[in-house]
C-alpha cells in the first residue's frame, strides 16, 4: 500500500507539473502572438505627439463631449455622418492644439487673466460669440440685461445651457490665447528697407530681349547613354524630392444592382391593382402620401404638364384618372384632385422676424401685434421699416410680384389663397413673416394633380442575386493574380483607385465608402476585402494592389522618371556645347542663330513677376537670366525647362512704376507676411511636432 500511495503522490505531482507547463506555454504563446498587455495597451494609442502618447479612450472622451454639445445646439439626439466626421476632426484638432500650442503658450508666458476674460464677456466690445448669443433680434444691439442675468445665475441654469456656457468659455479662452500668439509672430515679421526696394525693382523693372532656343527634343534619345551608376547617383542627390506619404492603391469590381424583369412586373402589377381603389378614394393627398412619394400641391396652369396629361386633365372631370403609364423608371397614375381659379401671380409686402429656439414665443406675439396694427389701418410700410430684418424693410417691405411656390409651400399658399388687402402670418426658412397682399393678377383655371407612383427598384431576390454574384467573384478571385487575370477583359472591368489617404472619407464615385479606406490601410498587397457591402446600389469587391509606406519612394519606382531627367541633363550638355561653339566667333545673336539653323525670337516687357515668356512658355531660368544679364551682350547658354537658350538684352527700363513708395511697399509686404503667418503658423508647428496619426486604425 505504501508503494501504491507513493506512486499516486508522484503521479499527482507529475500531472500538476504538466498542467502548469501547459498553462505557462499557453499564456506565453498568447503573450507572443498578441503582443501581451503592454503591446495591447500601445495598440490603444490613437496618436503620438512630440513623444507623448494619446490613448483612444482620451480621444473618445473629447469626441463625446463635442458631440454632446452639438446635440444640445441643434436640439437633436443623433448626428448624420457628415456631422460625425466633423466632430472627429474637431476632437483631433483639440488634441493637437493642447499638445502643441499650449507648450508654446507656456514657453512665452501667455495667459488670459480674469479681468481680461470678464471684458471679453461683459466689456464694451464683447467676443463675437457673445454678440451672436445675446443680440436682440428686434434692435440688433446687445441685450446686456439678459447677458448679465445669465452670468449671475450660471449655476441655476438648466444643465444643457450650463454645459454650453462652459464650452463657450473654453472656446473664447482658446481663441484669445491663439490671437495673442499670432500677434507676437506677426510683430516679429519685420520688412527692411532693402527688401522693399528690392521688391520695387522686381515689380517695376523690365527688359526687352532677343533669344534663340534649341529644344531637348532636337537631340535623339538614342544618342544618350545612361548607366546604373548615373541613376543611383541622381537618386542619392535628389532623394528629398522623392518623399511620399502613406497611401494605398486598390482596384474594385462593382456589381450594379439593377431591377430584373420580375421587378418591373411587380411594380406594374402593384399600380394595376391600385387603379380601382385610387379612382374611388376622395382624400387624394392622404392616399398618395401614404402609398407613394409625397403629394405635389402645385396648381398647374394649362401647358405646364406634359402634353398628353395636360390635354387629359384640362378636359377631365374632378376625380378622373389617367393611366397607368410609365415615366422616369416608375409606373404611375394621375388623378385630377382639385380645380381652382387662382391668380397666376400676386404682389406682396412683408415684415420678416427672425425666429430661433429661444425667441419663438415673443416673435409670435410680435407678429400678432403687427398683424392687428396693419388690419386696423397702421401704415404697413412704416411697420416694415421699424421691425423687418429683411433688406426690403428699408423700402417698406415691398417684394413685388411673385409666382406660386415662391419661398416654400406655406409662404406661397398664404399669398395665393388670400384676397387683396388681407394680412397673414406665415413662415419660411428665413423666419416668421407678416405679409400683406397688395395686388392679384386675373384669376385663371388651375388644377392640382395627384400622381400615384411606384418606382421600379430591385427586390430582395434581385439584391440577393447580385450579392451572390459578388461573393462568387470574390471566392474565385481571391489572389491578386486571379483578380487581375479575370478583370483583364471587357466583361468584368476593375476600376483602379490610386493614392488613397488614411483619412479619406470616400472613394470617388462611392459615397459612404469610408469602410473600404479603413480596410485598405489594415491590409497588405493582394488582400481581398473582408466584407462585401453595398454602396449606392452596387456591391463592391476590392483588392489592395499597392502599399506605399511613408518615407522615400524606392529607386525602382522612380527609375523611369530619373532616367528622363538624366537624359534631359545630358541633352542640355550637348546643346550647350553646340551653342558655345557656334557663338565663339559670332558677333551677334543673328550669327549664332544662322550657324545653328535657328530663328531669332523677341519678347518685350519681361520682368521678375512674369509667369512666362512669349515664344518660350513657363521658363523661370530664362526670366531670371534676362533680368540679370548685361545690356547689349550675348549671354552664355541657359538651361531651361524645355530648351537651352541664349539671349541678348535689347532694352531695360521701368514699366508702370506701380510701387514707387518704399513705405507703401513695406506695408504691402508686411500684410503678405501677416496673411502667411495666419495661414501657416499651426501647420508649421505640426510639421515640427513629429506627429504619428493612428486614426485610420480606429475609423
Amino acid at each position: 500500500m505504501a508503494i501504491i500511495q507513493s506512486i499516486r503522490n508522484r503521479a499527482g505531482l507529475l500531472i500538476a507539473v504538466i498542467i502548469g507547463v501547459a498553462l505557462f506555454a499557453f499564456i506565453v504563446g498568447d503573450f507572443i502572438t498578441s503582443g501581451g498587455f503592454l503591446y495591447q495597451k500601445s495598440k490603444l494609442n490613437i496618436a503620438e505627439v512630440n513623444g507623448k502618447k494619446v490613448s483612444y479612450p482620451d480621444y473618445q472622451k473629447i469626441l463625446l463631449h463635442i458631440e454632446n454639445i452639438l446635440k444640445i445646439q441643434y436640439q437633436t439626439n443623433t448626428l448624420n455622418e457628415e456631422m460625425a466626421e466633423g466632430v472627429r476632426n474637431q476632437a483631433w484638432q483639440e488634441i493637437l492644439q493642447s499638445l502643441i500650442l499650449y507648450k508654446e503658450y507656456d514657453k512665452l508666458g501667455l495667459a488670459v487673466h480674469d479681468q481680461e476674460f470678464s471684458d471679453l464677456i461683459l466689456g464694451p466690445n464683447p467676443h463675437p460669440l457673445i454678440m451672436q448669443m445675446y443680440t436682440n433680434p428686434n434692435t440688433g444691439t446687445l441685450d446686456r440685461l439678459k447677458l448679465t442675468e445669465d452670468m449671475s445665475r450660471i449655476d441655476q441654469l438648466p444643465e444643457d445651457q450650463k454645459k454650453l456656457w462652459v464650452y463657450y468659455e473654453d472656446m473664447i479662452t482658446k481663441e484669445r490665447l491663439y490671437a495673442k500668439y499670432h500677434a507676437l509672430i506677426r510683430q516679429g515679421l519685420y520688412v527692411t528697407t532693402f527688401e522693399a526696394q528690392r521688391r520695387q525693382e522686381e515689380i517695376n523693372n523690365s527688359v526687352d530681349i532677343s533669344f534663340i532656343q534649341k529644344p531637348y527634343t532636337s537631340v535623339a534619345d538614342s544618342t544618350i547613354t545612361i548607366n546604373n551608376s548615373d541613376i543611383r547617383e541622381y537618386y542619392k542627390e535628389h532623394k528629398e524630392e522623392h518623399k511620399q506619404e502613406e497611401t494605398r492603391n486598390i482596384k474594385y469590381v462593382a456589381f450594379d444592382i439593377t431591377p430584373s424583369e420580375k421587378d418591373y412586373n411587380d411594380a406594374q402589377e402593384w399600380i394595376n391593382d391600385a387603379l380601382t381603389e385610387f379612382k374611388e378614394i376622395e382624400d387624394v393627398e392622404q392616399y398618395i402620401n401614404f402609398n407613394s412619394p409625397p403629394f405635389d400641391p402645385t396648381n398647374y396652369s394649362k401647358g405646364v404638364l406634359p402634353d398628353t396629361i395636360d390635354e387629359f386633365m384640362f378636359n377631365a372631370n374632378l376625380g378622373d384618372v389617367y393611366g397607368p403609364y410609365f415615366e422616369d423608371n416608375s409606373y404611375k397614375l394621375a388623378k385630377l384632385a382639385k380645380i381652382n381659379y387662382l391668380s397666376d401671380s400676386v404682389s406682396i409686402s412683408h415684415i420678416l422676424l427672425p425666429v430661433n429656439q429661444t425667441n419663438i414665443g415673443p416673435m409670435q406675439a410680435l407678429a400678432d401685434s403687427l398683424k392687428k396694427l396693419a388690419e386696423n389701418g397702421r401704415n404697413f410700410a412704416m411697420l416694415a421699416r421699424d421691425n423687418s430684418v429683411d433688406p426690403t424693410g428699408q423700402t417698406g417691405g415691398d417684394m413685388g410680384w411673385i409666382k406660386e411656390g415662391f419661398n416654400g409651400r406655406y409662404f406661397s399658399d398664404s399669398c395665393f389663397y388670400a384676397r387683396k388687402g388681407d394680412v397673414k402670418i406665415t413662415y419660411s426658412e428665413s423666419g416668421l413673416h407678416v405679409i400683406k397682399i397688395t395686388g392679384r393678377s386675373k384669376p385663371m383655371k388651375k388644377i392640382q394633380v395627384g400622381f400615384l407612383s411606384r418606382e421600379v427598384i430591385p427586390g430582395n431576390e434581385t439584391d440577393h442575386y447580385y450579392y451572390t454574384k459578388a461573393v462568387e467573384f470574390a471566392t474565385q478571385n481571391n489572389t491578386l493574380e486571379k483578380f487581375e487575370a479575370t478583370t483583364a477583359d471587357n466583361d468584368r472591368k476593375a476600376i483602379p483607385v490610386f493614392g488613397l489617404k488614411p483619412l479619406d472619407n470616400n472613394i470617388q464615385g462611392l459615397e459612404g465608402s469610408r469602410y473600404i479606406v479603413h480596410w485598405a490601410f489594415q491590409s497588405e498587397v493582394g488582400d481581398l476585402i473582408d466584407e462585401i457591402r453595398e454602396y449606392e446600389n452596387k456591391y463592391i469587391v476590392a483588392i489592395v494592389t499597392k502599399v506605399n509606406n511613408k518615407g522615400y519612394i524606392p529607386l525602382e519606382e522612380v527609375q523611369a522618371t530619373i532616367e528622363l531627367e538624366i537624359r534631359k541633363e545630358k541633352k542640355a550638355e550637348k546643346l550647350i556645347e553646340e551653342m558655345l561653339l557656334a557663338s565663339s566667333n559670332a558677333e551677334s545673336i543673328d550669327d549664332v542663330a544662322k550657324s545653328l539653323g535657328l530663328n531669332v525670337q523677341s519678347a518685350t516687357g519681361v520682368r521678375f513677376t512674369s509667369f512666362s515668356v512669349l515664344g518660350a512658355g513657363n521658363e523661370p531660368s530664362l526670366v531670371a537670366a534676362s533680368l540679370s544679364a548685361e545690356p547689349n551682350q550675348l549671354t552664355e547658354p541657359i538651361k531651361g525647362v524645355n530648351s537651352v537658350y541664349m539671349i541678348y538684352v535689347e532694352n531695360t527700363g521701368e514699366t508702370d512704376n506701380q510701387f514707387n513708395n518704399t513705405d507703401m511697399t513695406k506695408s504691402y509686404i508686411q500684410r503678405n507676411f501677416a496673411n502667411r503667418a495666419d495661414r501657416s503658423t499651426f501647420e508649421v508647428l505640426q510639421d515640427l511636432a513629429n506627429i504619428t496619426d493612428n486614426r485610420v486604425n480606429f475609423y
